[in-house]
């Protein structure tokens, strides 16, 4: 398997020491289930692109602190760019912005959520059972968020929702895997990264994100779905 994951965001300097990269994230997401996969980390942000879309099986999009509907060049781009890959079957799966964007580049519709802030750890009835997952069990993610999908893009189906995100995660059998939570994360960078948002939540809803920290966070399990679908999607 040849794996371009397209890097949505830089770091803050902070934070970038110990925690490098969304992309080398989810290298270490993947490399901890010991996959012989060829991965290379293009920085969209930055205009990097693979030369040759074709040198690679699949794509992934990480997450961003930018929006996936902006009219910012890069991200009209980058989703423009998702067109073709679509266009040209390649497998993909997008993570928070990425996916987001692959809803909105792809027919569907995000926005601004009126729910506001989606911070620290949530749960999620899974609706349906596609061959790339394990069992029909809730799952428990990280997340990060204030945009959502609205709405699905075409001959998707709807795999994980709760009250206050609808649109969780959605697939398009065999060419898009795209999940709302973030299993690349680790609890303690999400608590960094909560410093940096903290102060646009009320002293109740930050209490309430810090004790969600103590549930499992089931990031690892959403690795092997990953996995399981771009290695049925490529076979």
């Amino acid at each position: 398997m040849r794996l371009a994951i397209l890097d949505a965001d830089i770091l803050r300097e902070a934070l970038q020491p110990k925690y490098h990269s969304y992309g080398r994230m989810f290298e270490a997401l993947f490399e901890r289930q010991q996959l012989d996969w060829e991965m290379d980390i293009f920085r969209v942000i930055e205009g990097d692109y693979p030369p040759d879309m074709n040198r690679y099986d699949a794509y992934l999009i990480t997450g961003s602190q930018y929006d996936a509907f902006s009219d910012e060049p890069w991200i009209r781009r980058l989703r423009k760019y998702v067109r073709a890959l679509f266009e040209a079957g390649k497998p993909m799966v997008g993570v928070c912005f990425g996916h987001q964007l692959l809803a909105h580049a792809l027919g569907g519709e995000a926005g601004r959520a009126g729910a506001g802030w989606g911070l620290g750890v949530m749960t999620y009835p899974l609706l349906t059972k596609p061959p790339f997952v394990d069992d029909i069990e809730s799952l428990s993610l990280i997340i990060s968020h204030r945009d959502q999908v609205i709405r699905l893009p075409p001959d998707a189906e709807r795999l994980l929702s709760n009250d206050f995100c609808p649109n969780a995660a959605f697939y398009i059998p065999g060419r898009v895997l795209a999940i709302q939570g973030h299993p690349e994360f680790s609890v303690d960078y999400a608590q960094a990264l909560l410093q940096y948002r903290k102060q646009e939540l009320t002293p109740d809803h930050l209490a309430r994100v810090l004790d969600s920290y103590s549930v499992p966070h089931q990031g690892e399990r959403v690795g092997q779905w990953m996995r399981r679908f771009l290695e049925q999607a490529v076979a």
